[in-house]
């Protein structure tokens, strides 16, 4: 079981009411965050994970089914990055009894908040054009604050005891080498 804490853009979109106190994650990522995001027409869901601060962007609509769809891209964007299809699959299977919380971490948010830039800016100047695409350019991501987080690529493949990537033997953009 694993939270996931929305703002409250999100949770009023989605028309839901978030529990008080989830209980505490049982998954290897852990809890995630998320937030709802307009551009022009598209509108999307962006999560981060609070841990590891990897990001994945799911379409909105329909609304009921945010967590099963966030669920579903972990798996495939876990296999995107080198995590074997039989562990993304449980972890994936973990996160479908999501909890819907309020957000509770000014930190995570921060990360959040520029990976909205990024998408936002990506949409706009039409450098990825679907969630697919848009959750592929944010695994090669660094983020800055905190510091030893770094590439949250990296740290999902360390929170499932994979070596980390090695940067500078990517031959192309999704094509990772470990």
């Amino acid at each position: 079981m694993t939270a996931l804490r929305c703002t409250a853009k999100l949770l009023k979109a989605m028309k839901a009411t978030p529990v008080a106190n989830p209980a505490p994650a049982t998954s290897r990522l852990g809890d995630w965050h998320a937030n709802l995001i307009r551009v022009s027409r598209t509108q999307l869901v962006i999560a981060v994970n609070d841990a590891t601060r990897f990001g994945i962007v799911v379409d909105a609509a329909p609304y009921a089914d945010i967590p099963l769809r966030i669920a579903q891209r972990l798996f495939n964007t876990l296999q995107f990055i080198g995590v074997p299809a039989d562990l993304a699959a449980e972890e994936a299977h973990t996160m479908e009894s999501m909890r819907l919380a309020a957000t509770n971490s000014k930190s995570v948010l921060g990360t959040l908040n520029q990976y909205t830039f990024e998408v936002e800016l990506d949409l706009r100047e039409r450098l990825a054009f679907s969630a697919v695409a848009l959750t592929q350019r944010l695994t090669s991501t660094i983020v800055c604050n905190p510091k030893h987080i770094g590439a949250p690529t990296d740290r999902v493949r360390e929170a499932f005891g994979l070596p980390p990537i090695d940067w500078r033997k990517r031959a192309e953009p999704g094509a990772f080498r470990v």
